[in-house]
């Protein structure tokens, strides 16, 4: 679904059906990567894939697999510099990076980790947050290695992300669901106002002054929108 600052609309649909898979870039030009899919509900039988998915606004196209297939990891950067890092098997720390054609393993993660999220403009500056076993643990990556820095105040799993490795936004997580949003400000988490709908599993997007909030469990289309102007924060639900 694309979504054009008021409503969401169906487009095309992924060419391999999953769940908690990873992208980056824009609405118009991204990347699909990872997951899995259950090919055997009953009794319950899942894959996890490397499969990776281009988007250029109206299909998407199979480009080449990541090297070690996964789920419940995160992601920063664009649809031709791009960066995947975490996730499970494992955890891990596993780390790979996008260079519009290939993925190449690059330096862990130094806490291996599943369910965290991650924000970043390029492929070399990345900020990787939260995660299971919850921890409020979050890392920056500079193009080569990954290194700690403060956490976040509330440590938690199956969070969001938005914005840049120097002015992040992350919001939403548990267990259970929460709602509690902190601002980063490339030192520092800050805690701001929380989503109107708690919940974990959702999806983020955007920039740290214009985030937008999207799904998750308790299983909901709710979609909210995170915005600063003049240090007033406004927040709309639909």
């Amino acid at each position: 679904e694309s979504y054009n600052g008021t409503n969401w609309t169906e487009v095309n649909d992924l060419n391999t059906a999953r769940t908690q898979l990873a992208g980056a870039g824009t609405q118009t030009a991204a990347l699909a990567f990872g997951g899995y899919f259950y090919p055997n509900p009953t009794p319950p039988v899942f894959i996890q894939v490397a499969n990776t998915e281009s988007w250029n606004g109206t299909n998407w196209t199979e480009v080449n697999d990541l090297n070690t297939a996964r789920y419940r990891l995160a992601a920063a950067g664009t649809q031709t510099a791009a960066l995947a890092f975490g996730g499970f098997p494992g955890p891990t720390g596993a780390t790979e990076t996008w260079n519009g054609t290939n993925w190449t393993e690059v330096n862990d993660l130094n806490t291996a980790r599943s369910h965290l999220a991650g924000v970043g403009a390029t492929n070399t500056a990345a900020l990787a947050f939260g995660g299971t076993p919850t921890t409020g643990a979050t890392e920056s990556y500079n193009g080569t290695n990954w290194t700690e820095v403060n956490d976040l105040n509330t440590a938690r799993q199956q969070l969001a992300g938005a914005g840049t490795q120097t002015a992040a936004l992350g919001f939403g997580g548990g267990p259970p669901g929460t709602g509690a949003t902190e601002s980063w400000n490339g030192t520092n988490w800050t805690e701001v106002n929380d989503l109107n709908t708690a919940r974990r599993g959702l999806a983020g997007a955007g920039t740290q002054a214009a985030a937008l909030a999207f799904g998750g469990f308790p299983t909901t289309a709710a979609t909210e929108e995170f915005g600063e102007t003049g240090g007033i924060v406004t927040i709309t639900t639909s």
